[in-house]
């Protein structure tokens, strides 16, 4: 948890540190824009094959840090059929699962006559369905207990070869952090703002505050000061 104030006093004196005799007031409620979109974009960063490994979230064992306290797991899922007659697939709505995100991992509970096994989802593009869907290296295996899963139209789709059912899904995946806040002003929406302190953890401040002063610099087209943000977090990128 990182606080807010420390984000504000930190995100001022950044900005102003290039020159000083220059000293550029932000508004509150725009430094909260500033903050917010940082810490969206740090997040992505985590997610993202970005890194000179060219590796996303799981791989790295630190990134799996970075965003614990975003994972929300095995979350229950209803499986519904649906109509497509060549691909048998099973649907759950992702519209009421609460601040979904990012997808991590998903498994299905299959049913075939009297046994019920776990299904481990491997998650593919909807491009590639119709080739691995008719590959018996790849095809959905009650025996094995594998299958496919794609993503689309805010539906998590399952699938099997038509010897069994999928009663229900359960979902892994990164949820939308808290919008940080800060208490003293009134939002767009007409609503007063209240303090909300950052979620990430503390060793992110760093990196937020740098690309919250990067946003702001490229906004008043302070060239200068944008490169120095992207300098500082080059350096800290993994």
């Amino acid at each position: 948890m990182i606080s807010v104030d420390e984000l504000i006093y930190e995100f001022k004196l950044t900005l102003n540190k290039v020159n000083r005799q220059d000293n550029v007031e932000v508004p509150v409620e725009d430094i909260i824009v500033y903050l917010n979109k940082a810490q969206m974009s740090w997040i992505k960063t985590k997610i993202n094959p970005n890194n000179v490994y060219k590796v996303g979230y799981e791989a790295i064992r630190k990134r799996i840090d970075d965003l614990q306290v975003l994972k929300i797991s095995n979350v229950p899922l209803t499986a519904v059929k649906t109509n497509d007659l060549f691909h048998i697939g099973y649907e759950c709505s992702l519209n009421n699962i609460g601040n979904y995100m990012f997808y991590i991992s998903s498994y299905a509970i299959a049913q075939k006559k009297k046994c019920q096994e776990i299904m481990w989802l491997d998650l593919i593009k909807t491009g590639d369905l119709t080739t691995k869907y008719l590959d018996v290296n790849y095809n959905p295996s009650f025996e094995w207990r594998n299958s496919l899963a794609t993503i689309g139209d805010d539906k998590l789709v399952s699938y099997s070869d038509g010897t069994f059912a999928i009663t229900e899904v359960y979902l892994t995946y990164l949820r939308y952090p808290k919008a940080i806040d800060k208490e003293g002003y009134v939002k767009l929406d007409g609503t007063d703002s209240s303090t909300q302190d950052c979620e990430l953890p503390d060793y992110a401040k760093s990196d937020i505050v740098d690309l919250a002063v990067k946003f702001a610099a490229q906004t008043m087209d302070n060239q200068i000061q944008a490169a120095f943000a992207e300098d500082r977090l080059n350096k800290n990128t993994e």
